[in-house]
């Protein structure tokens, strides 16, 4: 059999035999996981009594990988499952897997929803980024070292840009503890680009405010591609 020949399927092997180079390319190193045109090949090729629980096969004709339970052939994720229970606002139109669907009302009242905060001991210094797809509530518990800049985006290697459609918001915490000498968030940016708040009051910041907690409060907007407003305020909490 040439290279690049398929793969050989299933090959019963009795004591004695001779194998040919073919038959170790094909039937053995190629095959940790047994290879099908499909289904119907499979089973032709497995007869009663030879199918035993745990051996794999791939099937060309779907790109399917599945695995023999003991009792059946079972695919990766197909699980089914049932049993659902909706809650206010949720609508099940399907509770049967392998992938149940359900409606989310536009106008769902929410009740008292958790949120990810990030508590971290590092000092607020320098450039600050907050991973929105990490936490929105980003809660420093030392005081800060320096002034510092915002910046929001999605993850290390996410922008928020990509991750927000046009009309959609997100709303930011930022909290820095502040000792003897009072330092503030300069600036703020999304994915690295500088942006211009709205501040409350009409004013940016020009200083934090000394032995208290400053919390930044930040509303993100997304009005068009990679554009953003951003509303946001600075309090004093001591």
């Amino acid at each position: 059999m040439p290279i690049g020949s398929p793969n050989a399927g299933y090959r019963t092997f009795t004591t004695g035999d001779v194998l040919t180079a073919a038959q170790v390319q094909y039937n053995l190193q190629n095959q940790s996981i047994m290879f099908f045109a499909n289904a119907a090949a499979r089973d032709a090729a497995l007869p009663s009594g030879t199918v035993q629980e745990g051996m794999f096969a791939y099937l060309a004709d779907t790109n399917a990988t599945v695995f023999y339970d003991g009792a059946a052939w079972q695919g990766f994720g197909t699980g089914d499952v049932t049993g659902l229970t909706a809650g206010t606002g949720i609508t099940i139109l399907n509770p049967s897997g392998p992938v149940p669907t359900i409606s989310v009302s536009d106008n769902a009242l929410l009740i008292a929803p958790r949120e990810q905060a990030l508590i971290s001991a590092t000092a607020a210094t320098g450039a600050i980024n907050i991973d929105a797809m990490v936490a929105a509530i980003d809660i420093r518990t030392t005081n800060a070292t320096a002034n510092y800049t915002l910046n929001i985006r999605g993850n290390s290697v996410t922008t928020l840009d990509s991750i927000m459609s046009v009309g959609q918001s997100i709303t930011i915490t930022f909290e820095s503890p502040n000792g003897a000498t009072a330092y503030y968030a300069t600036a703020v940016t999304i994915d690295g680009s500088a942006v211009t708040p709205k501040w409350l009051g009409g004013t940016a910041p020009s200083s934090g405010n000394i032995n208290s907690n400053d919390v930044y409060m930040l509303q993100i907007r997304k009005t068009a591609a990679a554009t953003f407003t951003v509303i946001a305020s600075q309090s004093k909490f001591a």
